[in-house]
C-alpha cells in the first residue's frame, strides 16, 4: 500500500503503521518532492511486506490521527469488488455524491480511468492546482467504506490532465506525474493481484504513443497473463465512442489507433471487458471480436460519467457496436469470483440500471 499526501511545510516523509488490535507502531520511511506551480510538497512512502486480507492503522505520528486501510487477499477464494469509473470532477456537488456513493458499496479499491481534477480546462491553460485540493480533500471526506476506513485509489492519465490534451510528453502533465509518480514517469502500467486479477492502465495517446513501445508493452503484459481469469485494460479515449466521432478529427484518430493496435490483442490474448471514458454518457457495447459483434469478443464499458456534465448520444441512430446508451452519470460495481465476474451500472441516486455477467474461461 502506499500512503500519498501534501504538506505546504518541510517534514520527514515517514508513516507510523501497525496491524489493527496490535499495540507496537512500525515505521517506515520514503520519499518527497515538489508539486509544480505550488507551495507544496508530494509526500509518499511504500508500505511493503503486508499481510493479505488484513485491516490497518496508519499516521504521521503515534500521537495524531490515526486513519485505516485494508489490503486485498492472496487467493480469490471469496469475491473481490471494486468499483471502475472516470471523468471524475465537473461539480463539487457531483463528485462528492458519487464518492460518497462508491465508499458505501465497501469496495477494495477504485480505478478512475483519466480526467480527474480537470485542472486544465482548455487544451493551452495554466494549471488549476486548487482543483487538485478538492479532488483529494472529497476522496478522503467523503469515499469511506463503511466501517470508516480509506479507499486506495488506482489511477491513469486523461487529457484534462495535460497541457495541449493529447499527443504531448509527461513533461506537458506536471501536476498528474508529480501527484502520481510511476517509473521514468511512464504513463502506462500493470497491476497485479495475486494470480486472479490484473489491472493494465492505458495512456490513450495522451502523454505516450498509442502504436510503437507501448504496444509491444501491452502484448507481452497480455501474453504473459493468459492464465489470468480476470485482465482488464483502462484507459481514457474510448475505442468505440458514445457520443464522438468515431473517426476523423482527434478524437476519432486516436480511438481508431486503439482499435487497430490494441483490440486485436484483447482479442488474442482473451480479454472480456474493457474500460473507456471520455465522452460523459453510459455505454455498453455489443461483444466485440474482429470489428465484428462475437459472443466471445470484448464487451467495452463506458463512457466516463462519474461526476461530468453528461453529453446526448443519439438514441434514435445508435452506432452498430452499441448495445446500449443512455445519458446518465454512474461508475461500475465489479464483483470477481473464482468462477465468474458480475458487473452493474450504478446511478448518482444508488439504483442499478445494467449489469454484465460473463462466466470466467478455464
Amino acid at each position: 500500500m502506499t500512503v500519498n499526501w501534501l504538506l505546504t511545510n518541510h517534514v520527514q516523509s515517514q508513516v507510523y503503521y501497525r496491524l489493527a488490535g496490535t499495540n507496537e507502531w512500525l515505521f517506515a520511511k520514503g520519499t518527497h518532492h515538489s508539486l509544480p506551480t505550488s507551495d507544496r510538497r508530494v509526500y509518499q512512502v511504500e508500505l511493503t511486506h503486508l499481510a493479505p486480507r488484513a485491516n490497518y492503522e496508519f499516521c504521521f505520528s503515534p500521537d495524531e490521527k490515526i486513519f485505516r486501510f485494508r489490503t486485498m487477499p492472496r487467493t480469490l477464494d471469496t469475491p473481490v469488488r471494486f468499483i471502475e469509473g472516470g471523468d471524475v470532477y465537473h461539480q463539487r456537488k457531483w463528485m462528492d455524491n458519487m464518492n460518497e456513493l462508491a465508499g458505501k458499496f465497501d469496495p477494495a479499491f477504485v480505478v478512475f480511468g483519466g480526467d480527474l481534477a480537470y485542472a486544465r480546462q482548455r487544451q493551452i491553460t495554466p494549471e488549476n492546482i486548487t482543483r487538485w485540493d478538492d479532488f483529494f480533500d472529497s476522496w478522503k471526506r467523503k469515499a469511506r467504506a463503511p466501517d470508516g476506513r480509506l479507499i486506495p485509489m488506482l489511477v491513469t492519465i486523461g487529457n484534462h490532465e495535460v497541457s495541449g490534451f493529447w499527443g504531448q510528453t509527461p513533461k506537458r502533465a506536471t501536476g498528474y506525474y508529480a501527484l502520481f509518480p510511476t517509473p521514468e514517469d511512464r504513463g502506462y502500467r500493470c497491476l497485479d493481484f495475486g494470480k486472479y486479477l490484473s489491472i493494465l492502465l492505458l495512456d490513450s495517446g495522451i502523454t505516450h504513443s498509442i502504436e510503437g513501445e507501448q504496444t509491444r508493452w501491452l502484448r507481452d503484459k497480455l501474453s504473459a497473463r493468459r492464465e489470468v481469469p480476470h485482465v482488464f485494460p483502462v484507459y481514457h479515449i474510448p475505442a468505440y465512442p458514445s457520443e464522438r466521432p468515431e473517426v476523423g478529427g482527434e478524437n476519432g484518430d486516436y480511438s481508431q489507433s486503439i482499435r487497430e493496435q490494441w483490440c486485436p490483442l484483447f482479442d488474442r490474448y482473451g480479454v472480456r471487458i474493457s474500460f473507456e471514458h471520455h465522452d460523459h454518457a453510459f455505454k455498453r457495447t455489443y461483444p466485440l471480436r474482429g470489428g465484428k459483434i462475437d459472443p466471445k469478443g470484448v464487451v467495452n464499458l463506458g463512457d466516463g460519467a462519474w461526476g461530468g456534465v453528461m453529453r446526448e448520444p443519439d438514441l434514435a441512430n445508435p452506432r452498430w457496436y452499441i448495445a446500449r446508451t443512455l445519458s446518465v452519470r454512474h461508475f461500475y460495481v465489479v464483483t470477481l469470483y473464482d468462477e465468474a465476474r458480475h458487473i452493474i451500472a450504478v446511478n448518482e441516486r444508488g439504483e442499478t440500471f445494467d449489469e454484465v455477467y460473463q462466466k470466467v474461461k478455464r
